[in-house]
C-alpha cells in the first residue's frame, strides 16, 4: 500500500489536539509529532493518509476546519508522497533503544544487550514506539505493578507496545483493540516478534468490547483526550472493583477538564498523577 502524508507546521499544542481528532475523523491513519522525532526539523504535525484519498481534498478539508474553527493564522501545509521502504529505513539511520520504567524499548533489527526488559518493536504507521512522553509515562506507571495472573484490556492499541509489557509483567491476557487496520497488524506483528501472541487477542473495536461488566483487573488508554472522555464510563463499566485504569493521551492545561469528567462519571478515585514535559498519565481505581 501506498501512502503520503501532509505536513501541518504548527507550534501550539491545543490546535495540535484538536487537529488530531479531526484528522482521524476524516481517513488519517497516524500521526506523527515531528517535534517528538529524532530524524525531523521541522516542528508540527505529520498527517498520515492512504493513497486512495486525494491530498488536494484532504487540503481543502483542514482549510474549512481552520476556517470553522476561527484559526486565522491558517499553518502551511505540503503533501508528500511516501516511498513504501521511507519509514523503516529512516528509523534504521536514527533509532536508539529508548529505556522507560523497567523497559527498553529496542528496534527490531538491533541486537542490545541489557538488564532491562526488552520491548521489540517493528515501526509502522501505528502509534507507539517509545519516544513519545505519553508512551513513557505509561511504560513507567506498569513497571510499578505486578500483572501475574491480571486480565488486562488495552484501548487504543496501536503498535501493541503497553500489551507487550502487561505480558511481560505477567499478565494472564490481554484484549488490544484498534479501529484502525495497520495498527491491528502491527499490533499482531510486535506480539509475535515478543514471544506475546499467545496471550495478546488483537481485535478491530466493536461495541461487544464495552457490554460485559467487572472483566479486566486493569485497563490501559493512550489516546486523544477528548476520546478519553467519551470512554471513561465504559472503561469504568468493564473494570473490576478495586481494578486500575491508566490513562495517557491528557495535556497538563487539560487535566482539569478530565477530573471533571471523572467526577462526573463517579465510581472512580483518583490513585495517582505524574507528568513528563506538557503531557499527563492519571491513574484510577474503581470503587
Amino acid at each position: 500500500m501506498e501512502w503520503y502524508s501532509i505536513d501541518i507546521k504548527i507550534k501550539d499544542e491545543i490546535i495540535k489536539d484538536v487537529i488530531t481528532e479531526f484528522a482521524f475523523s476524516i481517513g488519517c491513519k497516524g500521526i506523527e509529532d515531528l517535534d517528538e522525532t529524532t530524524f525531523e526539523e521541522d516542528t508540527g504535525l505529520r498527517l498520515f493518509f492512504e493513497e486512495d484519498d486525494d491530498p488536494e481534498i484532504i487540503k481543502n478539508s483542514l482549510l474549512l476546519f481552520f476556517e470553522e474553527n476561527g484559526i486565522e493564522d491558517v499553518p502551511e501545509m505540503k503533501a508528500v508522497s511516501i516511498p513504501k521502504t521511507d519509514w523503516r529505513e529512516e528509523w534504521k539511520k536514527t533509532y536508539q533503544p529508548v529505556e522507560a520504567g523497567r523497559f527498553l524499548v529496542v528496534p527490531a533489527w538491533m541486537d542490545v544487550h541489557t538488564d532491562k526488559i526488552r520491548i521489540l518493536i517493528e515501526p509502522k504507521m501505528a502509534f507507539g514506539t517509545g519516544t513519545h512522553e505519553t508512551t513513557k509515562l505509561m511504560l513507567q506507571e506498569i513497571s510499578k505493578h505486578d500483572l501475574t495472573g491480571k486480565k488486562v484490556f488495552e484501548a487504543g492499541s496501536g503498535s501493541g507496545i503497553l500489551s507487550i509489557a502487561a505480558v511481560k509483567l505477567g499478565a494472564e491476557s490481554v484484549t488490544a483493540v484498534d479501529i484502525d487496520e495497520e495498527s491491528y497488524d502491527n499490533c499482531k506483528e510486535n506480539a509475535h516478534i515478543n514471544h506475546a501472541d499467545m496471550k495478546i487477542h488483537t481485535k478491530f473495536t466493536t461495541a461487544s468490547d464495552y457490554e460485559g461488566e467487572n472483566l479486566y483487573d486493569l485497563v490501559l488508554a493512550n489516546i486523544n483526550r477528548s476520546v478519553l472522555e467519551e470512554l471513561i464510563p465504559s472503561f469504568r463499566k468493564i473494570t473490576k472493583p478495586k481494578g486500575m485504569i491508566i490513562l495517557s493521551g491528557i495535556l497538563i492545561e487539560e487535566n482539569a477538564r478530565m477530573y471533571s469528567r471523572i467526577k462526573e462519571v463517579g465510581g472512580l478515585i483518583t490513585d495517582g498523577y505524574y507528568e513528563m514535559n506538557e503531557w499527563c498519565l492519571i491513574r484510577l481505581v474503581k470503587i
